[in-house]
C-alpha cells in the first residue's frame, strides 16, 4: 500500500501538468488570434469572380496569414464612401469604376493592387423576340445592380461599342443591390426585356426561355472587373498587412484553379446554384480570369473611355497612378503566382 502512494502522487502531478499544458495552449491560441491584424473589407457582387474571399474564409486563409478580416457585402460606391470615412480598408473582388471616378474628382487617391478578371464577365440575356443588339432600341433593360457599378458601366460601354446609345436609344433601370436572380424575375414578369448576368445565371435564364444576345468577353475589350482596391495612403502605411491579404487571396486562387471538387462545393453555397450550373460557371471563369492577377493599364484606359462623358477629367488621363503592380510582383517572386 505504501508503495502505491508515490505512484498516486506522481499520477496526480502528471495530470495537473497535462491540464496546465492544455490551458496554456488554449491561452496561447487565444493570444495569437487576438494578435491577428484586423481589417474591414468590402465585397461587391455575387459571381465566381467575387468568390475568392469566400474560399479564403472557408479555408481559414486569413488567419493563416495573421489577419482577422471582417467582410461586408456592399456596392463599390458604398465602399468608396466607407474607405473615405475610415471604416473600411480594402474592397475585394471589385471593379475600379467608382474608385477611379472618385480619384479623378478630387478624393484622396485610390489604387488597384491586383485584378484577376480583366474582361467584361457578363452575358446579355433578352426576351426571345430580341434577336440582334439593334433590336434593343426602345426597350427597357435592368443592370442588376446600382448605377455606377461594374455591370452598369460594362453594359453601357458595350452597347456604345455596338452602335447603341444607352442614354437615348433605350431605358436602363437599377437595383439597390447586385441581384442577378431579381433581374431574371423582372424579365419573367415583363418589367424589363434584357440585362447582363454573370454565369451561371445565363444558364438559369436560358432554361426559362430567354435568349443569349451577346457575350461581353467575346467583344475583346480589356476591362478591370474583379480586383483589390484601396486608398494609396493606407497601402503606404500598411504594406505588410496588404501583402498578407494578397497572400491569402493567392492561396484562395490556388484552390479555385487546382481543387475543383472543393471549389464547386464552395461556389454552390456562395452562388446558391445547383451542381451542373456551378461547374459550368467555374469552367467559364477559369477561362476568363488571369492566373497571375497583375493589374493592367489597358483595363483602366477602357474605364476612362467609359466614364469620360460624365467625368471629363477621364479623357486623356494617365492610368499609371491608379495601379501598383509591385505587390503582385513580390508574390510572384515568393512563388504564389506562376
Amino acid at each position: 500500500m505504501e508503495s502505491l502512494i508515490p505512484k498516486l502522487v506522481l499520477l496526480r502531478f502528471s495530470q495537473r501538468i497535462l491540464l496546465w499544458s492544455v490551458v496554456l495552449i488554449l491561452c496561447l491560441s487565444s493570444w495569437a488570434a487576438a494578435q491577428n491584424i484586423k481589417m474591414t473589407v468590402g465585397q461587391a457582387g455575387i459571381n465566381p469572380g467575387t468568390s475568392l474571399f469566400f474560399i479564403a474564409q472557408k479555408e481559414n486563409l486569413y488567419a493563416k496569414h495573421g489577419l482577422d478580416v471582417n467582410v461586408i457585402r456592399t456596392s463599390t460606391p458604398s465602399a468608396v464612401q466607407a474607405m473615405l470615412g475610415g471604416s473600411m480598408q480594402l474592397c475585394t473582388g471589385c471593379g475600379s469604376g467608382a474608385f477611379v471616378t472618385a480619384t479623378l474628382e478630387g478624393a484622396p487617391p485610390f489604387i488597384l493592387i491586383s485584378s484577376w478578371v480583366n474582361v467584361f464577365p457578363y452575358i446579355v440575356m433578352a426576351h426571345k423576340d430580341i434577336k440582334r443588339p439593334e433590336d434593343l432600341k426602345g426597350k427597357t433593360g435592368h443592370v442588376g445592380s446600382p448605377f455606377g457599378t461594374a455591370p452598369d458601366i460594362a453594359l453601357r460601354f458595350a452597347l456604345a461599342k455596338l452602335g447603341i446609345d444607352p442614354e437615348k436609344d433605350l431605358k436602363l433601370v437599377q437595383s439597390p443591390r447586385p441581384d442577378m436572380a431579381n433581374l431574371i424575375a423582372q424579365m419573367e414578369r415583363g418589367d424589363v426585356q434584357f440585362g447582363p448576368v454573370a454565369p451561371p445565371f445565363d444558364r438559369v435564364a436560358l432554361k426559362r426561355g430567354f435568349r443569349l444576345l451577346f457575350s461581353l468577353p467575346e467583344l475583346g475589350i480589356p476591362w478591370q472587373n474583379n480586383g483589390e482596391l484601396m486608398q494609396r495612403a493606407y497601402l503606404q502605411k500598411n504594406r505588410d498587412t496588404v501583402v498578407r491579404f494578397l497572400r491569402a487571396t493567392a492561396d484562395a486562387m490556388r484552390v479555385f484553379y487546382e481543387q475543383k471538387e472543393k471549389t464547386v462545393g464552395y461556389l454552390m453555397e456562395f452562388l446558391g446554384s445547383n451542381r451542373e450550373d456551378t461547374e459550368y460557371a467555374h469552367e467559364v471563369y477559369k477561362k476568363w480570369a488571369d492566373r497571375t492577377p497583375r493589374p493592367k493599364a489597358e483595363g483602366i484606359k477602357t474605364m476612362f473611355e467609359a466614364i469620360k462623358a460624365k467625368t471629363p477629367k477621364a479623357a486623356g488621363a494617365d492610368p499609371a497612378p491608379f495601379i501598383d503592380a509591385s505587390l503582385v510582383d513580390q508574390l510572384v517572386k515568393e512563388g504564389y503566382f506562376r
